[in-house]
């Protein structure tokens, strides 16, 4: 019954036809009907909150790629699919846990937060490396000197350029690779990072989903890792003054399952023979963050699935929406469609493509991402990273057409450009800016709805999402067709950033 469901919805929004241009827009109008019918299917009970790995989520992905095959959209080279496979690890935290260093003591889930290993029983002594990290280019190698074989180390958060909690959080893989490579058996890091120590100790107290690395290794299982929040510098500053200090570690080792999701990906090639090797990336995230307590908020017996229809489901039918359009009428450049599992677990799928690129990220010359918690204002679109490329008069000039405004990079505090997908091709060096249904600022109206279980199907506004849905897609066209080439504004903070 499932699949006939998500079938018939398909063949209904397939032969649902286009209406006749409007006058402004050089493009075939979406049809309110179909983009309804789509989002009451990708929002419904029946995907149980799209949590990444799930099966509400496999359900989401095999709709998204019906899609594509009802459109016509090619699979990417080499593909038999439209699906990139990926491996995840569901991991769940360790029952106890207690670090002792010098005379204090921090316990799992309170004082400390593993991330890392399996049981382990562990007396050393502790080496202070600085930020523990590794830069040839910058001359920088913080383990350069220190002997820390057999040993635990301790490290401040980030790298000497950026404290960034989210990227802070990102580099500890890296951390505790090279960490490793010196012959550490543990690593921990100082939480001096300027977010309350509650929002990590209420990500990692529960179960998590992260990337499974392709070289995970027995070692790797092993190395213990952990964050502690300091509530006397005193033997964390006998250490940072070089003094032997002792660590014991005791853990029940965090659990680790296998699991495995999809982004679901295909191509519309460009008709300019020389554009056409050039890729406007368009990407949006199709997960939510399931049912119950997996979704962190307040819920009843009544209701207790968070559908998502704002976050992202809007997103995932706009980019439908554009590949319905431009499998009818390509633009100059090439186009990859992009539906992106795990951004509520940390970006996952869109690292995952940036790191196994189904086109050479060489290539892809802009990212045109769609995500937002909501809209509180319909006479706007909101764009996260505006003034940051040189595409913001095709930006403009698409929201004029459709009587819109641009709310330019609201709520600036909030560092919303790096909480979403656009952020993973950023950091590899693609101009990207995030395409967000309309909001001036984070309101009540945004939170009432904001990974709530109210964001349901039947609370959107259809008259809106067919004006949000034809500005994305008229939006990406344009800067599809444009001349010049999409590019970040000189001295952008990832101008200089690389692809490698």
């Amino acid at each position: 019954m499932k699949k006939l469901i998500a079938l018939l919805a398909v063949v209904c929004v397939f032969e649902a036809s286009f209406a006749q241009p409007a006058a402004n827009l050089p493009e075939f109008q979406l049809q309110k009907q179909e983009l309804q019918s789509q989002l009451m299917y990708i929002a419904s009970d029946e995907l149980a909150g799209r949590r990444t790995g799930s099966e509400g989520e496999a359900m989401a992905a095999d709709f998204i790629s019906k899609n594509f095959e009802a459109y016509g959209v090619a699979k990417p080279n080499g593909q038999d699919s439209y699906f990139q496979k990926i491996p995840f690890a569901r991991i769940l935290p360790p029952a106890e846990g207690m670090l002792t260093l010098g005379d204090e003591r921090f316990e799992q889930g309170n004082a400390m937060l593993i991330t890392n290993g399996g049981p382990v029983e562990i007396k050393t002594t502790a080496v202070f490396a600085k930020h523990a990290w590794i830069d040839e280019q910058a001359g920088v190698n913080d383990f350069e000197g220190l002997d820390v074989r057999g040993k635990v180390v301790f490290a401040l958060p980030g790298n000497r350029e950026s404290k960034n909690p989210y990227q802070a959080f990102q580099e500890s893989a890296q951390k505790r690779k090279w960490a490793m490579e010196h012959g550490a058996i543990g690593l921990v890091e100082l939480y001096r990072l300027r977010v309350p120590w509650q929002f990590f100790q209420n990500y990692l107290s529960k179960e998590r989903l992260e990337m499974l690395a392709e070289e995970y290794q027995e070692a790797d299982q092993n190395f213990f890792s952990a964050w502690i929040r300091e509530d006397s510098a005193q033997a964390v500053g006998r250490i940072e003054k070089g003094e032997t200090v002792q660590v014991s570690i005791h853990s029940t080792g965090l659990v680790l399952h296998e699991v495995q999701s999809v982004n679901v990906a295909g191509i519309i090639p460009g008709t300019d023979e020389k554009l056409k090797e050039e890729y406007i990336l368009l990407s949006a995230h199709f997960d939510h963050i399931g049912v119950g307590k997996q979704g962190g908020g307040a819920y009843t017996e009544q209701d207790s699935i968070f559908n998502g229809a704002r976050d992202n489901g809007m997103g995932t039918v706009a980019l439908m929406a554009a590949a319905k359009a431009f499998a009818v009428h390509p633009p100059k450049r090439s186009v990859i469609l992009l539906a992106c599992t795990g951004e509520e677990m940390g970006m996952l799928g869109s690292a995952y493509y940036a790191a196994h690129p189904l086109v050479p990220l060489a290539k892809t010359v802009f990212n045109l991402n769609t995500d937002g918690a909501g809209y509180n204002d319909k006479e706007y679109i909101s764009i996260i990273g505006w003034g940051r490329t040189n595409t913001g008069g095709e930006i403009e000039q698409a929201a004029s057409a459709l009587n819109l405004k641009v709310a330019k990079d609201p709520e600036p505090q909030q560092n919303l450009f790096e909480r979403s997908d656009n952020i993973s091709f950023a950091r590899k060096g693609v101009p990207a800016i995030d395409l967000s249904p309309g909001f001036t600022e984070m309101d009540e109206e945004i939170f009432k709805y904001y990974h709530q279980v109210a964001d349901n199907p039947e609370s959107i506004d259809y008259d809106y999402l067919l004006t949000f849905c034809n500005s994305f897609v008229y939006s990406a066209r344009l800067i599809a067709d444009k001349a010049e080439k999409p590019a970040w504004t000189p001295g952008d903070k990832f101008e200089k950033a690389t692809h490698d």
